[in-house]
């Protein structure tokens, strides 16, 4: 994630956690939490093995932390079995829509790439090609059989082509993921400098901030609760 000056907070709980002998666990990144009508930074923490971006995993986080958003200073650091972060019943998690989201766009850029390069490859050619296409025609002898050469190319080449375009849509979708984090930074600050300015807690950014995380951490449970709106 890019930095806007949310790092202090990770740098503020690896401190403590280290002076605590938590030396096998990593803070996940800072979060929000509403208490009493107050608003805290809030950071959880998982062991460095577990998989936080498996959603089969279902981590729900060992420790956590509250931060004074004025002072950047740490109120509580917390064991979850003895102070749970939940208030009330689990809030499910539910990761259908950005399943259905990625697929959609997964059929319809390969579809599209492909296409696009099925029409280069038949309706375009290098300058020698285009020299040997006038003596030959768009037509050539192979196993002596008369076929379309760049049908022909197409047909060899379509295999790898298919799998460099699932690549190339693959780097396109954690692109796209990792952008949407650059949001999340600023709505952050956002809704930390107002609450500062006005004492006033902006739900409708917090519940962006929110869907955010769950898509960012597929692997850990409850983070509707620990926002806590």
């Amino acid at each position: 994630m890019n930095n806007l000056n949310l790092d202090k907070y990770l740098n503020i709980v690896n401190s403590e956690k280290i002076k605590k002998g938590l030396t096998n666990y990593v803070p996940l990144y800072p979060m929000l939490r509403v208490e009493n009508e107050k608003l805290y930074v809030g950071v959880m923490l998982t062991e460095e093995k577990d998989n936080v971006w498996s959603k089969e995993k279902q981590i729900k986080p060992e420790y956590w932390v509250l931060i004074d958003v004025n002072e950047d200073k740490i109120l509580e650091f917390n064991k979850t079995e003895d102070k749970d972060f939940v208030m009330g019943d689990l809030i499910p998690k539910n990761l259908n829509h950005k399943e259905q989201e990625i697929s959609k766009y997964t059929v319809e850029k390969t579809l599209q790439y492909k296409n696009y390069l099925l029409e280069d490859i038949k309706n375009e050619e290098l300058p020698l090609q285009k020299k040997l296409s006038s003596i030959f025609g768009k037509k050539i002898e192979i196993d002596g059989e008369k076929v379309n050469i760049n049908d022909y190319l197409f047909a060899n080449l379509e295999e790898d082509i298919q799998s460099k375009i699932n690549d190339l849509v693959n780097i396109l979708i954690q692109s796209k993921y990792g952008s949407i984090t650059f949001y999340y930074d600023n709505l952050f600050n956002q809704i930390i400098n107002t609450y500062k300015n006005n004492k006033t807690i902006d739900d409708e950014k917090i519940k962006l901030c929110i869907e955010i995380m769950n898509n960012y951490y597929d692997g850990v449970i409850g983070i509707d609760n620990f926002f806590n709106i």
